[in-house]
């Protein structure tokens, strides 16, 4: 539930209070005055309404002394009523607005403080996932979606990750939404909307605002992969593809898949990372043997990516160059220990 609808419950169990003390105080004076002071039920209620909202008319002669005294009882208990109504409803509204964009403030100032970090847009089931995996390997994003009612099941989702996770409510094909999400000093995009022309628009305002974004598109028709490509996006997914796919290898090499499942979505957190390879890091002109990266670090080279060309199963011979990009397997502590030793 979203603080738009809390502050709304609220405001309407005031407003029913509200209505229950007034009806209980008109009830309270024409019983009186009917009862009390021989007034018709019309007059009674006539002389409670005009009393409680002081309008101002002379007050009947034949009122008894106690009539007078209950009179300005009941003028002081009308008064104190609206008033109760009307204070408490207005400090529900400012308190809320107020407390909502302290909120909104905060969310800016987290953004404009980050860089280098990864935009996702659209909140659905695909963009769950990314977010999940985001948080997993503790990389800075922001999320985008013009649903607020999404965002708020994000963020209740993912509450006990003890992170808080940046949002702009708003529509990613607008320039104005991903300036706010700070797509300036972004490293990456992903886009995951449902709509493959949603997505393509998407693409162009993002590459224009920011040319040397990396864009990750998911597509739903194969067709718009062309779109997307000539769009600017760095990366396509086709989800029904690559779920065809798997599917069919599942049934051809059963084993193959089954391990890229361990590595993927094991319980141990195996993780398939590119490295790059700094000048001044000391692995420079070693060969994959000396390092011994197996038994030190219980690691594996799978390959290495280097300018143009990529080297797949590289041997002990293999000797790393500055500016390598290592393509290595292994446990996220191991390989961050490594990582570490080496210098990257």
């Amino acid at each position: 539930m979203n603080e738009n609808q809390n502050i709304s419950i609220i405001i309407i169990r005031q407003v029913l209070i509200l209505t229950v003390l007034v009806l209980s105080t008109i009830l309270v004076g024409i019983i009186y005055y009917h009862f009390f002071e021989g007034m018709t039920f019309v007059d009674a209620f006539f002389f409670t309404i005009i009393t409680i909202s002081t309008v101002g008319y002379n007050i009947p002669e034949d009122i008894s002394l106690s009539g007078k005294v209950f009179t300005a009882i009941l003028i002081f208990i009308g008064i104190s009523v609206v008033l109760y109504g009307v204070s408490t409803i207005t400090a529900v509204v400012v308190e809320g607005k107020l407390r909502d964009v302290i909120k909104r403030r905060k969310i800016e100032k987290m953004i404009q403080k980050l860089e280098n970090h990864v935009i996702v847009v659209g909140v659905g089931k695909t963009g769950e996932y990314v977010i999940k995996e985001l948080l997993k390997e503790n990389v800075d994003f922001v999320i985008i979606d013009d649903d607020e009612e999404k965002i708020e099941r994000i963020l209740n989702l993912f509450q006990e990750q003890k992170k808080h996770i940046p949002y702009v409510i708003g529509d990613a094909t607008q320039e104005d939404t991903l300036i706010n999400a700070g797509i300036k000093k972004a490293k990456s995009l992903i886009t995951t909307l449902p709509e493959d022309s949603l997505n393509v628009f998407v693409v162009l305002s993002a590459k224009t605002l920011n040319p040397n974004l990396t864009i990750i598109s998911k597509v739903t028709d194969v067709s718009s992969i062309q779109k997307l490509r000539y769009a600017g996006a760095s990366s396509i997914v086709a989800a029904d593809e690559i779920a065809g796919i798997r599917m069919a290898r599942l049934t051809t090499r059963p084993h193959a898949v089954n391990f890229l499942d361990i590595v993927a979505f094991g319980k141990q957190s195996y993780r398939i990372e590119e490295i790059g390879v700094k000048n001044d890091s000391p692995i420079v002109n070693k060969t994959i043997a000396e390092l011994n990266l197996a038994k030190n670090f219980k690691i594996m080279v799978l390959g290495i990516n280097r300018k143009d060309d990529v080297l797949f199963a590289p041997t002990g011979d293999t000797v790393i160059e500055a500016e390598d990009k290592l393509i290595v397997l292994g446990l996220h502590e191991d390989i961050e220990s490594f990582k570490e030793f080496a210098k990257l």
